[in-house]
């Protein structure tokens, strides 16, 4: 999994953030998140390629990220394996932050630039700057103090090995250039668990022809609502009037949602007859991570919107012109003048004196 981190101004360096594999099975050597950058004065000459993993305080093991469950008040210490897998000697960041979730459902971490207020800024490692030779795995401990006043449910992080290059970029200005790598921090804080989600914004909007089927297309936001990292099915059906439903095809599961974040899904039902009306109707059946949780109910909404049967309305404006034309013509002959009665004929006598 690789993820690009827009441009940030800073003090005429533009600073580009690549946040490559952030646990994501990409293999090289004992490392399963891996970055590989271009050789620059600021090392040493050949690609420089490093990696992290959760380790002991020994070596690294085999843990695919850092999962935790504690309450307030807790401390927990644990370590991190950062390898320089190239020949020549790095100079590595490394530090932690939040996670949220990208407009199409991603994971990515706060850049650089942006302050942690949760996990992130729970947790401090030993060595902000680590220095590791070729060929070289440096064990790195850091520790998570949870306050007190934490609450409970999911809270998601990373923690990464930053290594911070400088370039020019092509209209002449330095860019610095920050690649990093990092492992997964899951921390489960005991208390009331609220999975939950929600579904805001739902819209719906009828196009077609004058004649045949049209298809509606129908748009909405899922919030996470609740405190507990939720996925989830989803099924959206359009439902004329008289009960026939027709459901989106190939419609993809919702993504593994943070708190608090939201993911927008636009569908498209097509082959829908234009009914006067049609309900669109959403359903969700959350999905939670493994592990003991309360079940998160399924949630449903619906919207109603115009489609207008053009051709009905066509015809019966063809039928209602012509009775009123029939009606028309039968009253203007009721109401017409009968024929003339013909004039009496007045028989005059001639008499002959």
């Amino acid at each position: 999994m690789t993820m690009l981190y827009k441009g940030h101004d800073m003090t005429r360096i533009w600073r580009r953030t690549i946040l490559t594999g952030l646990l994501a099975a990409v293999a090289l050597g004992a490392f399963p998140a891996v970055a590989t950058a271009q050789d620059t004065p600021a090392q040493d000459k050949g690609p420089a390629t490093f990696g992290v993993r959760p380790a002991t305080a020994q070596a690294p093991d085999n843990r695919p990220n850092f999962s935790f469950s504690a309450t307030p008040g807790a401390v927990i210490k644990d370590h991190l394996a950062v390898a320089n897998i190239s020949t020549g000697p790095l100079s590595l960041k490394v530090y932690a932050s939040d996670a949220f979730n990208t407009p199409d459902g991603g994971f990515d971490l706060l850049a650089a630039g942006h302050k942690p207020v949760d996990i992130g800024a729970w947790a401090k490692v030993d060595a902000e700057t680590v220095e590791v030779p070729g060929r070289t795995t440096k064990i790195v401990p850091f520790t998570i103090t949870i306050p007190a006043d934490a609450t409970p449910g999911d809270h998601v992080g990373g923690i990464v090995a930053a290594l911070v290059t400088e370039a020019t970029g092509s209209d002449g200005q330095r860019v610095a250039v920050e690649q990093r790598v990092g492992s997964r921090f899951y921390l489960r804080i005991s208390g009331d668990l609220k999975p939950r989600l929600s579904i805001e914004g739902l819209t719906a909007q009828y196009s077609g022809g004058w004649f045949g089927s049209g298809e509606t297309k129908i748009s909405y936001t899922v919030r996470n609502s609740g405190n507990v990292r939720l996925g989830g099915k989803q099924k959206v059906t359009v439902e004329t009037p008289w009960g026939s439903g027709t459901s989106a095809e190939n419609l993809p599961d919702l993504p593994e949602l943070l708190p608090n974040n939201t993911f927008a899904v636009t569908t498209t039902v097509k082959g829908i007859l234009p009914a006067g009306w049609l309900d669109g109707l959403v359903h969700i059946d959350p999905v939670a991570p493994p592990g003991p949780q309360p079940q998160a109910e399924a949630i449903d909404a619906s919207v109603t919107v115009v489609a207008v049967p053009w051709l009905l309305v066509i015809l019966l404006a063809v039928v209602l012109l012509l009775v009123l034309f029939l009606r028309w013509r039968k009253r203007r002959r009721k109401n017409a003048p009968g024929p003339a009665d013909p004039e009496p004929v007045v028989e005059v006598q001639s008499a002959v004196a």
